[in-house]
C-alpha cells in the first residue's frame, strides 16, 4: 500500500467526497465502476464536491465508457466521447425512464419523456410558437426586455446582491410574464415549485412527506395552469404565447390536448426560469473576474439605441452572444443527458445490456481540449466571427437531446437582453465579487454559483 501524502488537505478522498475504503477498481457488465463511490448514495457526494473533476478522473483512468452511481440504488454508463450523440438517433435507446418513479410526476407527460412518432406529433405542434418567428410575433422579446432592464436598474448603487436567487427571481418573473401570471403570485408560484421538485426523491407517499408536498404542489400547479389557459380562451385572445400554443397544431392537423398543454407549460415554466437563471449567474460572475471582457461588452451595448426587442435583433450584439455563449459552454445547465437501453446492443464494439442507463457528460465534452484549446479558460472572442453551425454538443447544453431544447430561442434572446441591459445600465467599475468566485467549476443547475454575493455600487 502506498504511502505518499496527498498534496494538500484539498486532495484527501474526503474533502473531494470520495470514499477512502473504496479504491479497489470493481466492474459491472463488463465496464469499470469509478472508485471511491459509498454505499447507498454511490457517488453523490464526490458530484456534489465537483462533478467534472470526478468525470475527468474517469476519463482519464477508463478511457470512453465507465459507470458511475448518481444516487441510491442508480446506475448509469457514462459515454466521454463526442461519438455519444449518435445514441440520440438510435433505435436501441429510448427516453421512456422519464416516465417513472419520482422523475415522471414531472417530465411523464411532456416533449422529454416522449420517443418516435408521439415525440413528432409534440415537438411539430410546439415548435411554431417557440421559433425566432413565433416568439416574434407573440412579442416576446418587448415583455422580456422590460423586465431583464427593471431587475438590472434595480441593482445599481447595491453592495449586496444574492447573485442566484436574483437572477432566478428574473427569469422566473419573465416565464411568468410570457404565460399570463399576475405579479402578486409569483412568490406562491415559486413556492410551489420548490416543493415539486421533492417528488424526485424516491420516498413513500405518507402524510407530510416530502413526496406528498411535492404531489400536492404538482395538482396546484396543474390546477393553475388549466386555470389561465381556460381565461385565454375564454378572452379569445389573438396575441401572445398561449395564444400561439392553443392554435397549434400537429402533423395531422389536430391540437394539443389539455394534458399535454399542462404538462409541458408546467415543464417549461420550471425549466425554463432554472436554466436561463443558472447562465446569468455564471456570466455575472466570469464579468467580475474579467475586466477586458466587461469593459468590451459595456462598449458594444452602450453604443446600441435600445435592448434588442426581437431575435433578428440580436444579431447586432455579437459580444454579448459570446458572452454567452462561453458561459453555456463552461457551466452547461443541463450537465448530462441520458437514454436507457430498451434492447442489447453495441458501443465502441462493447456490449450494452437492455436496461442500462448510458449518459452523455455534456459538462465534460464543453471542455474538450481538441473542441476548445485552453478549454478550462473563459474566453468569449472564441465565438466571434464563429460561421459553422453550432454542433450537437452545443445544442444540448439546454438539453433537449438531438434537437434544440424547446425554449432554446426563448433563453438565447433573454440572456443577450440581459447582458445588454448589464452593459448599459452598470457603472464602468462592473459587477464585483464579494466572496470570491464559486469554488467549484460546476454545480447542478439548481445550485449554480450558489452563495456567490456581488456589488453593484460603483
Amino acid at each position: 500500500m502506498s504511502t505518499a501524502l496527498p498534496a494538500s488537505f484539498a486532495d484527501l478522498p474526503l474533502l473531494r467526497g470520495r470514499n477512502p475504503l473504496a479504491r479497489r477498481i470493481e466492474t459491472r457488465h463488463g465496464f469499470p465502476i469509478l472508485p471511491g463511490r459509498f454505499p447507498v448514495v454511490g457517488h453523490l457526494p464526490a458530484m456534489a464536491v465537483d462533478e467534472l473533476d470526478l468525470l475527468r478522473e474517469g476519463q482519464r483512468r477508463f478511457g470512453s465508457l465507465f459507470f458511475w452511481a448518481p444516487g441510491v440504488d442508480a446506475w448509469q454508463l457514462i459515454y466521454a466521447s463526442n461519438e455519444a450523440f449518435s445514441l440520440f438517433k438510435s433505435k436501441a435507446v429510448d427516453s421512456s425512464y422519464l416516465t417513472e418513479r419520482g422523475v415522471g410526476h414531472i417530465f411523464g407527460q411532456t416533449l422529454m419523456a416522449h420517443d418516435g412518432a408521439s415525440h413528432r406529433r409534440l415537438r411539430t405542434a410546439m415548435n411554431g410558437p417557440f421559433s425566432p418567428k413565433g416568439l416574434d410575433a407573440a412579442e416576446v422579446g418587448a415583455i422580456v426586455a422590460t423586465s431583464v432592464e427593471r431587475k438590472v436598474r434595480s441593482w445599481l448603487g447595491r453592495r449586496d446582491v444574492p447573485l442566484l436567487r436574483e437572477t432566478r427571481e428574473l427569469a422566473l418573473e419573465v416565464m411568468f410574464k410570457i404565460t399570463g401570471v399576475e405579479d402578486d403570485e409569483l412568490p406562491e408560484w415559486r413556492h410551489h415549485y420548490e416543493d415539486l421538485m421533492l417528488v424526485v426523491f424516491s420516498l413513500p407517499d405518507v402524510p407530510g412527506s416530502p413526496r406528498r408536498r411535492g404531489l400536492r404542489a404538482r395538482a396546484w400547479l396543474d390546477e393553475r395552469i388549466g386555470r389561465i389557459l381556460a381565461g385565454v380562451r375564454a378572452r379569445g385572445d389573438a396575441k401572445g404565447l398561449l395564444p400561439a400554443l392553443l392554435a397549434a397544431r400537429d402533423e395531422d392537423g389536430e391540437p394539443l390536448s389539455e394534458q399535454d398543454l399542462v404538462g409541458n407549460l408546467r415543464l417549461l415554466l420550471l425549466a425554463g426560469h432554472e436554466t436561463s437563471a443558472s447562465v446569468m449567474a455564471w456570466c455575472v460572475a466570469h464579468l467580475a473576474e474579467s475586466p477586458a471582457v466587461w469593459r468590451a461588452l459595456r462598449e458594444e451595448a452602450s453604443s446600441a439605441p435600445d435592448l434588442p426587442r426581437s431575435p433578428a435583433d440580436l444579431r447586432r450584439f455579437p459580444y454579448a452572444e459570446a458572452v454567452f455563449r462561453e458561459a453555456l459552454r463552461l457551466h452547461p445547465p443541463v450537465a448530462h443527458d441520458a437514454r436507457r437501453a430498451i434492447a442489447d446492443f453495441e458501443i465502441e464494439g462493447r456490449a450494452v445490456a437492455a436496461g442500462t442507463h448510458v449518459a452523455i457528460p455534456l459538462v465534460l465534452l464543453s471542455r474538450d481540449p481538441e473542441l476548445y484549446p485552453d478549454p478550462d479558460s473563459y474566453r468569449p472572442e472564441r465565438w466571434l466571427g464563429r460561421k459553422e453551425a453550432l454542433s450537437p454538443l452545443e445544442i444540448a447544453q439546454f438539453g433537449g437531446g438531438a434537437h434544440f431544447c424547446l425554449g432554446y430561442h426563448l433563453a438565447w434572446m433573454e440572456i443577450v437582453q440581459f447582458l445588454v441591459a448589464l452593459g448599459r445600465n452598470l457603472p464602468a467599475s462592473g459587477p464585483r465579487l464579494q466572496n470570491g468566485f464559486p469554488a467549484s467549476r460546476y454545480l447542478p443547475v439548481l445550485r449554480p454559483a450558489g452563495g456567490t454575493r456581488v456589488r453593484f455600487d460603483g
